[in-house]
């Protein structure tokens, strides 16, 4: 270890002594490490530079801009080269419509470091000596898994290095952090959603609301199936289950991209949930019953809706651009944050099962396919193309989709929120679902 190193680590064995332990411990010598020097110098590990190498302060001022006004707590998740939390604690910033100081008057910061072995690295060759003394600073040893409800900042390089032990804090951030973007993409649609609304308005007043299912089906248990790989496991098993009388097995919901391989292979759902707007009848058998329930957001589009033989009901999402519709056609609301499982899920919860098993509902590319049935590509998405990860059932790293994570962060507050229901996963291959067990289902 490095002077420094011991410097700052004098200062954190005293004021930190679990997170000097860690730091004791930390070993980076995997790290591909090197200085990259532009107008500043800054650190590269593995390729990506802890900040910027042209305007360090500059880039620390554009993390601490995203803070509200007159906020006086703050928690930073990573440390980059430590110039946010530095410049945080020089307790001025420039507010950027003015350019002139604006006083902050922190009483804490709260400094979450998402990888000890990189901080440890920072640590044995830049002086932090600076905001380490800092009395308002507090660095934690051990971090939960949730993002806290108070202002933060996250260092994105920090986000790209994160230990894996702190994987779903990283999902849930970056997340957060496309939030904004996500919300602009939805404005954006604006146009489509209500052009769509207004085009299915008289189907809305024709077709029944989802909430009257309740009367129909009773049970206290739920399979909700999914179009992930891992669904091509458990076709017999279901299909075995279809087989019993309603009252003596549990509703069957589907998402509609499952309707194709489960009627393929003798499993028929009770239930199946639309809600794409880029749906089409392509997606469907080309024969269907007249008795499979249809649950249908009005983003679905018309032919589909009327080409579909079977019962047909209507709901919408808890978003608020549902709000306006609500008012004059009052219908179910259900939990939707971008997967069509969420509502799926939720509709099981408000036809009062309390044991619900997820099948196909993988949130990843177990033996790099996307989907069940369906060929790479088919619905979008290439295995081959995929750039990001989550843990399975098993502990192995397995490839998946940015928006994918999200999903299952989502998915994974949704059930936090239901202690009342108890959530199982039918397949260890498939991401895993944090308050969900694993079932055996053969």
């Amino acid at each position: 270890m490095t002077e420094l190193f011991t410097s700052n680590l004098n200062i954190i064995s005293q004021r930190w002594p679990a997170v000097a332990s860690q730091l004791t411990l930390a070993k980076f010598d995997h790290f591909d490490a090197n200085l990259v020097t532009g107008q500043n110098q800054t650190i590269s590990i593995d390729g990506i530079q802890l900040s910027s190498r042209h305007n360090r302060l500059a880039e620390a001022q554009l993390f601490i801009e995203q803070l509200p006004k007159n906020c006086i707590d703050v928690t930073v998740y990573g440390v980059g080269m430590g110039d946010v939390i530095s410049l945080l604690c020089d307790d001025s910033i420039i507010d950027d419509s003015l350019q002139t100081p604006v006083k902050m008057k922190l009483k804490t910061i709260t400094v979450c470091p998402l990888n000890f072995s990189l901080f440890a690295l920072l640590l044995c060759y830049t002086d932090q000596s600076e905001w380490l003394t800092d009395p308002r600073v507090n660095i934690k040893s051990e971090l939960m898994q949730d993002v806290t409800d108070g202002p933060y900042i996250a260092i994105t390089p920090d986000l790209l290095l994160i230990d894996d032990s702190n994987a779903s804090l990283r999902d849930l951030l970056v997340y957060e952090n496309n939030r904004a973007y996500a919300n602009q993409r939805s404005q954006d649609n604006e146009t489509t959603f209500l052009e769509r609304l207004a085009a299915n308005q008289y189907l809305l007043k024709r077709d029944p609301d989802a909430a009257i299912l309740k009367e129909q089906f009773s049970q206290s248990t739920a399979y909700v199936i999914g179009t992930g790989p891992s669904l091509e496991q458990h076709y017999q098993f279901l299909a075995k289950e279809r087989l019993k009388p309603l009252g003596k097995r549990p509703i069957f919901i589907a998402v509609d991209t499952a309707l194709t391989p489960l009627i393929s292979n003798g499993v028929i759902p009770d239930i199946v949930v639309s809600i794409e707007q880029n749906i089409t009848r392509e997606h469907f058998p080309q024969t269907l019953a007249d008795d499979i329930n249809l649950v249908y957001f009005p983003t679905v589009p018309t032919d589909v809706i009327e080409w579909w033989p079977g019962p047909k009901y209507n709901a919408y999402s808890q978003h608020v651009k549902y709000d306006a519709i609500n008012k004059q056609l009052t219908k179910l609301r259900l939990f939707s944050n971008g997967s069509v499982l969420h509502p799926a899920i939720d509709l099981a919860v408000h036809l009062q099962a309390s044991d619900i098993t997820l099948f196909g509902s993988d949130f990843c590319y177990p033996n790099n396919k996307t989907h069940a049935h369906w060929q790479d590509g088919a619905l979008g998405l290439k295995a081959e193309h995929a750039k990001h990860w989550v843990f399975n059932g098993l502990g192995e790293k397995v490839a998946t989709e940015l928006n994918f994570r999200g999903y299952l962060r989502s998915l994974e507050q949704y059930i936090s929120a239901k202690p009342d229901v108890s959530f199982y996963q039918s397949s260890l291959s498939s991401a895993r679902i944090k308050g969900a067990c694993f079932k055996e289902c053969n």
